[in-house]
């Protein structure tokens, strides 16, 4: 199994448990950041844990503290194997004044990926539009939609520009991601818990890495297909998607 989208450093008392999980269950998990201690915690966690897969990038909700200093970043995005968790957030932050920072900070980083050629791990929350103009304006091909909420015409747009999606833990109470998730082709979908926060928000528990299962099964169902069908079929999904990045 493949958690495609996790904040492993966002574990405190449950850490332990939850890096146990991961290795009884194989989890392979892409362990996104905030920020850049966000970045080094997930690698300390990672060097003990050969299923987790570090990846830097900064948060649109964390921009306004780097937009003044972009170099700074530059070490940790020639580092990182794909730049993630990094986007656009024109909805859950509410303050105006730091959509330009956003928007600086994100280029930075879409430069980055069209620098490198790696993909990137997206935040498109109420920022669709946008985020899939900057896919094109930098040519950047094959990165992932982490969560996407939005609206369900634009879906074969991110898809013409080779975007892979995630479906995670809101499927298990959410008819509008049901309907999202019936509009993705298996051969472009991933499934990720956004660990530990996802579930909390939603269900007030936090999310530990064996949930991945259960959005395994509930998928299944809305996209009418055997469970083991369909986590075959995301091995390969996964494969497709990690062939750019893993020769870099």
């Amino acid at each position: 199994m493949v958690d495609a989208h996790a904040h492993i450093d966002r574990y405190t008392t449950s850490l332990a448990a939850a890096l146990e999980q991961i290795d009884s269950h194989e989890i392979v998990t892409v362990a996104v950041s905030m920020d850049v201690p966000s970045w080094q915690r997930t690698l300390a966690i990672a060097e003990s844990n050969r299923w987790i897969i570090p990846t830097f990038g900064i948060h649109p909700w964390e921009a306004w503290r780097y937009v003044g200093d972009l170099a700074r970043l530059d070490r940790f995005l020639e580092a990182t194997p794909f730049i993630g968790e990094a986007g656009l957030d024109f909805h859950w932050v509410e303050n105006r004044d730091r959509y330009p920072a956003q928007r600086t900070v994100f280029e930075y980083q879409c430069e980055w990926a069209r620098r490198r050629g790696v993909p990137m791990n997206l935040h498109t929350k109420g920022a669709e539009r946008e985020i899939l103009d900057a896919l094109r304006d930098f040519g950047l091909r094959g990165s992932l939609v982490h969560w996407y909420s939005g609206p369900t015409e634009l879906i074969d747009a991110f898809l013409s520009e080779g975007c892979w999606f995630t479906i995670g833990v809101e499927i298990l109470c959410s008819p509008a991601i049901e309907a999202i998730a019936t509009a993705i082709p298996p051969d472009r979908l991933l499934l990720e818990t956004d660990n530990p926060g996802g579930y909390e928000w939603l269900a007030h528990e936090e999310g530990m890495p064996d949930i991945i299962f259960r959005v395994l099964e509930k998928t299944a169902v809305v996209k009418g297909m055997d469970a083991a069908e369909l986590e075959d079929r995301l091995a390969r999904s996964w494969s497709d998607f990690s062939r750019s990045w893993m020769r870099t």
